[in-house]
């Protein structure tokens, strides 16, 4: 078998990272720096150009002609970062303290687990499953009340601190939306309020009972449509199977509609 060489991070000047790397993405990594969690461009990749396996380094410019993805990464961050100046401080959402620099990077506190780990070895009580979807249902209602499609919401976009509240953590996919806008229809690529729902309503299916329902928002084509419901697993004597259906069948209308439903839920029921 063919031996696939390391891919070396580098930063936009070229230079090789040698922070401690702690998340890696499609678009870009999160390096520690002291008591910081860094998110910078990824810009050197492995990939297989006419059978070969090669490693590109995007951190220079391109040549005439080629497309210039290092300016698409430096875009994204950048657009990441316009989305928190939108939402601006929330108990539900982790801040971004390099909000006023200019750089392409998100600057964020170092944070515990992600969700989909944790969930992998704790299974939390009913209380604290509760407070979780309760604060996570509020904080969505929040973004889209900033005119925000969250758009990739999943338990790897998750994260807890230190006293195991949930807080939202990556914007790299989401949307502005104008600030006139009335909360229908759909962003470009075709999210909207609904499917944002729809996938919080698989973490919640996750928080309940520790097992995957992906919330799929792409057809075979790449195309962003709505999930058949045989796509995704039974809520049949799932506690709180009837609340998921509906996040999965656009029963609520708008995520401020779950919080509130949330709130009159018992524990105990």
């Amino acid at each position: 078998m063919e031996s696939i060489p390391f891919a070396e991070f580098v930063h936009l000047d070229g230079t090789t990272v040698t922070d401690k790397i702690i998340g890696i993405g499609g678009t870009n990594i999160v390096v520690q720096q002291g008591k910081y969690a860094v998110k910078v461009p990824r810009l050197s990749r492995i990939t297989e150009i006419g059978g070969t396996t090669v490693l590109l380094d995007q951190s220079k410019p391109p040549k005439e002609g080629d497309y210039d993805y290092r300016a698409q990464l430096i875009r994204a961050l950048k657009n990441e970062k316009d989305i928190y100046r939108r939402i601006g401080p929330h108990v539900g959402i982790t801040p971004c303290y390099n909000i006023s620099s200019t750089q392409p990077s998100v600057q964020m506190p170092l944070m515990g687990k992600d969700l989909q780990h944790y969930l992998a070895e704790n299974r939390p009580s009913r209380k604290e499953q509760l407070a979780w979807m309760r604060r996570l249902a509020d904080t969505l209602a929040y973004i889209h009340s900033r005119r925000v499609i969250a758009a990739d919401i999943g338990p790897s976009n998750i994260v807890l601190d230190s006293a195991l509240n949930v807080k939202f953590i990556d914007f790299s996919e989401s949307t502005l939306m104008p600030l006139d806008w009335n909360l229908e229809g759909t962003d470009s690529l075709g999210y909207s309020i609904l499917s944002d729902i729809g996938q919080l309503g698989a973490v919640m299916f996750q928080i309940v009972t520790g097992q995957t329902g992906r919330f799929d928002t792409e057809d075979a084509s790449g195309e962003v449509t709505w999930p058949p419901r045989d796509s995704l697993p039974s809520t049949d004597n799932v506690w709180l199977g009837p609340v998921i259906e509906k996040c999965w069948t656009q029963g609520f209308k708008s995520a401020g509609d779950l919080a509130g439903y949330l709130k009159q839920v018992n524990d105990d029921e």
